[in-house]
Order: C-alpha cells, then structure tokens, then sequence
C-alpha cells in the first residue's frame, strides 16, 4: 500500500513545487487517468499521479485550476518521466492548451532500443519482475467519480512507482549501443504534436477508404452525433456506433424514414432528435459538395 498526499488546491500545487524547488529535486515520475468517451461526452482529465523518488502524489484537476496545472506541466525545470505521453500530452492540450513540457518518455527510449510493449511487460523485462495482470478493470474504471476506490489509487500510482528504475536500466542499455544523444534529441520533441490534431471523423479507420465526397457526408454526420451526445453528455457511441457513420457516408439515406431506419435507437427521443439531426447535415453536407463543384469549374 502506498503512502501519498493529495493535492487538492492552487496553493498544494503551488507550495509543492517551490518544495521541490528547494530540495533541488529537478525529476518526477508522472501519469494521468483520465475520461475518453466512456461515461460521459468527451475527454477530461481525472488525475495526475506522480513520484518524486521519495514520495507519492495524486492531483485532483477537479480541485486545481488550469493555471496551477499549467505551472506544473509546462515547467521546463522539472524534468517528467512518463510512459507513452503521446495520449497525455494530447488530453492537455486540447482540453486546457496545455503544452506539456520536458518529459523523458521511457516508451521511446525502450522502442529506439528494440524494445515494445506495455509499461507492465517493460517493468517485467527491465526489472526482472512478473509482469502485472488485471489492469484493465482500472482502465475502463469511472475516473470522474470521488472518492476513488481504493484498487484505482494503488493502480495510479504503481504506474509511476519503477519509472525511475527502468529509465536508469535503459539508459546504461542506450549508452552500450552508442544511442545516447540520437535518444535525447528524440526526447526533446517527444510530447509535442507531429502535426495538427485530426478531427474526430478523420480518425474513424473507415476514414481512408471513403472519397471526397463521402468524407464530406462523414465529416456532417459526425458532427450532428457529436452535437447531440454533447447536449445529452453521454459518450458519442451510444448516440450511434461509429461503423453507422461510415455506413451513411457511403450511402446516404434518401429521407427521414430512411436515416430512422439505420439509427434506430433504445430511446424514440434520442432517435428523432438524431434524424433531425442527420437530416440537416444532409443538407449541409450537400451545399458543401455542391460548392467544391462549382470552385473546380
């Protein structure tokens, strides 16, 4: 079990860094749990948990505010161990505009030295250990609720608890193979954007099969589902599953009576607002095509 302090306000966050800042301790351990379309609509930030070396810590997003966030992640004097930021990194930034600053990632590093895998199989392997089981329980577990479980706590931060051993056993690994400075200046980009963040339609495996102008359609018919799942705040998916959309796309339903027969949901309200909807983006997916046409002319 582990031993660890909550930091529920400005002023915890804002006393725990001028803390580390006078114990010149310039590295943490750090991860996010977080809400990805599972409970509710969207993407939030449920927790931070993090690990000095010395001790734990969880932060509550719901009690500390954007700001003291943004001076804890965007600090580049303190250094953040983490593991596959990509996600993290992404959450932050649309959510706050975060830009999450100086991390050492041990994901890269472990797949610049041929190594892949999860964090639990890399602890395995680096620390000798057995690899842990019954993880994704905690994964798929509700992080917006307080208090959280017991089992969600001890789960959180034994993600951050073997971050500084398994970088110190990958680092003496790098520097066998000459990868040193080739790794670090991987590094120093790690938790930045490689592009501008795809919309939510363009990540839809269908997405690269479909022509221009069936994306067109894709692109509305997303947005309609997003606009109703947002005003019911339930995830998206149970609005309409996503193969649906895809499906519309490729043959776009005639009429209302047409667009009832491929939603057909549970609840009659959340049917008929949806066709309405859907009926709407039809049309503005159509005056869309209609204008690209008249550009190529």
């Amino acid at each position: 079990m582990y031993t660890y302090t909550i930091i529920d306000s400005d002023m915890k966050m804002d006393d725990l860094l001028a803390s580390w800042r006078n114990q010149h301790i310039t590295t943490i351990a750090m991860d996010f749990e977080g809400e990805f379309n599972l409970h509710i609509y969207g993407e939030h930030l449920c927790l931070v948990q993090m690990y000095d070396a010395a001790q734990y810590y969880l932060v509550d997003p719901f009690k500390v505010s954007a700001e003291a966030l943004r001076r804890l992640l965007e600090s580049s004097d303190l250094q953040k161990l983490m593991f596959d930021c990509s996600s993290d990194s992404a959450l932050v930034r649309k959510e706050f505009g975060i830009t999450l600053t100086n991390v050492y990632d041990v994901y890269l590093t472990a797949k610049m030295l041929g190594i892949d895998g999860n964090l639990s199989a890399l602890t395995a392997k680096c620390l000798n250990r057995p690899q842990a089981t019954g993880k994704k329980s905690n994964q798929m577990a509700n992080w917006l609720v307080r208090p959280l479980r017991l089992q969600q706590i001890e789960y959180a931060l034994s993600d951050v608890e073997h971050l500084f051993a398994i970088r110190e056993v990958l680092d003496k690994e790098a520097a066998a193979q000459a990868l040193g400075d080739q790794i670090a200046l991987k590094q120093r980009t790690v938790a930045l954007p490689k592009g501008p963040d795809k919309p939510g339609w363009e990540k839809l495996s269908e997405y690269r099969y479909l022509s221009n102008k069936e994306r067109i359609y894709l692109k509305w018919f997303f947005e309609a589902r997003d606009m109703l799942a947002q005003k019911l705040n339930v995830p998206a998916v149970r609005v309409l599953e996503k193969h649906k959309l895809a499906a519309m796309a490729r043959s776009v339903p005639s009429d209302p009576q047409a667009f009832h027969l491929v939603v057909h949901h549970k609840d009659p309200r959340i049917e008929n607002d949806l066709v309405a909807l859907l009926t709407v983006a039809k049309e503005g997916a159509e005056k869309q095509i209609g204008e690209q046409k008249t550009d190529q002319v």
